[in-house]
């Protein structure tokens, strides 16, 4: 028996999705024919290659090492169905999938949409959090860009600088000790601290803090910085984050930015892609349009 695209989507499907139902849904086919794809490819590779453990169709060895080869073909594929293809941002609604950080929604993504709304209105956004699955979602195809610090995805991608950033200091423009523009080791060390979780970017901050040996009098540890400004505007407490998301703040609530009084090191804000589509027209424009747009961001 020889394998077709229609059996390798199958495949592939399952192996993202881990689920029969949930391949049948993406790939728009019945679940009894998925199954009985499924069962072909089994008899052709003398292999069960999916195992249901609990609620999920675990992949075994051979399965796993199917797998890079067979994104490898449906990539070609892909982009043989896609040369020459014709892309007008004016008119086209296409829906892209953009992987991002919460620092990116605050600062970048109004920009996005305000250029969208007027050059491109028919185009929609998806917006997928970054997360271990990743990844594996820029490889099979299922996110077309990433956006933000993304040091997991330096190996294997296509990769833009878009800019740096820093870090600074926020606090309420009314709080009763810190008046200046900058804040001292010592009160940097005394005030009370609002952290983020130590994921992402944000673990540079905590790592490079061990280094000088500063410990900060933490308050509230957040997930995510979405919330932080409220909870400093309400508090006397104080937060380490970047310049960029200071000024996004600043302009909506009481806040001051003042400068740290030791030097954490910057960092670049990268768009990053896959192979998979790095030679599609389409995705060529959206990478183009987040780079004028994000570019040296000055906020």
């Amino acid at each position: 028996m020889s394998i077709d695209t229609r059996l390798l989507n199958i495949f592939d499907a399952i192996f993202k999705h881990r689920s029969v139902s949930r391949a049948s849904e993406e790939l728009g086919i019945g679940q009894p024919t998925v199954s009985i794809g499924l069962n072909k490819l089994r008899e052709h590779y003398h292999d069960p290659l999916f195992i249901r453990v609990g609620n999920e169709m675990q992949p075994t060895d051979l399965s796993v090492n199917l797998s890079k080869g067979v994104q490898s073909v449906l990539a070609q594929i892909q982009s043989i169905n896609d040369f020459n293809m014709e892309f007008d941002p004016k008119t086209s609604n296409q829906q892209f999938n953009i992987s991002m950080t919460d620092i990116s929604h605050l600062v970048l993504l109004p920009k996005l949409i305000n250029y969208l709304q007027i050059h491109s209105p028919n185009i929609r956004i998806n917006i997928i959090p970054i997360d271990n699955n990743t990844q594996r979602l820029m490889e099979s195809g299922d996110i077309d860009l990433a956006i933000g610090f993304l040091p997991q995805l330096e190996a294997g991608f296509y990769q833009q600088t878009l800019f740096k950033q820093h870090y600074v200091v926020i606090a309420n423009t009314e709080h009763p000790r810190l008046q200046r523009e900058q804040i001292t080791v010592d009160e940097y060390r005394q005030e009370l601290h609002v952290d983020i979780l130590a994921t992402g970017g944000h673990y540079v901050v905590e790592h490079e803090l061990q280094k000088l040996n500063i410990k900060r009098n933490t308050l509230v540890t957040l997930p995510s910085y979405l919330g932080i400004g409220l909870v400093i505007q309400e508090t006397n407490a104080i937060a380490t984050i970047p310049n960029y998301l200071s000024h996004v703040l600043l302009s909506r609530g009481s806040l001051k930015i003042m400068d740290l009084p030791f030097n954490l090191p910057k960092y670049e804000v990268k768009q990053h892609w896959h192979s998979l589509v790095n030679n599609n027209p389409s995705n060529q424009w959206l990478r183009r349009i987040c780079f004028s747009l994000f570019s040296g961001t000055n906020i």
